[in-house]
């Protein structure tokens, strides 16, 4: 099997991975792309023109798919950002709850000067 088809067939594995829920096993799912990502660079690095007319049918194949990837990852970045803000607010507002007057600020004293 030539490199092209080798890469073709491991961003094929990219895209269905991506593509699938991933709510219960997120960071099995993301150790499994760090894996396949660095599967393809590796054979991406070994590849060396001229190209068939096949060959060049499965890279435009491997560019649609490298997007909708890229969609994929995003989209799964996004999720993460909203899981970690969720737990952050979670925290301040149990630390708020056990202690409402922690956070009191004391700037606006004055002074009452007697005459």
């Amino acid at each position: 099997m030539n490199n092209v088809q080798q890469c073709c067939n491991i961003t094929e594995k990219l895209v269905k991975l991506v593509k699938s829920p991933y709510e219960a096993q997120r960071d099995e799912i993301i150790a499994e792309v760090e894996s396949l990502l660095k599967q393809r660079q590796a054979v991406m690095a070994d590849m060396k023109g001229p190209y068939s007319e096949e060959e060049k049918k499965l890279g435009k194949q491997i560019l649609v798919w490298n997007s909708e990837i890229e969609r994929g990852l995003a989209n799964l970045r996004n999720d993460i950002k909203r899981n970690m803000n969720s737990v952050a607010k979670k925290k301040t507002s149990a630390k708020k709850y056990t202690n409402p007057y922690e956070s009191m600020q004391f700037d606006g004293m004055f002074y009452d000067k007697k005459k």
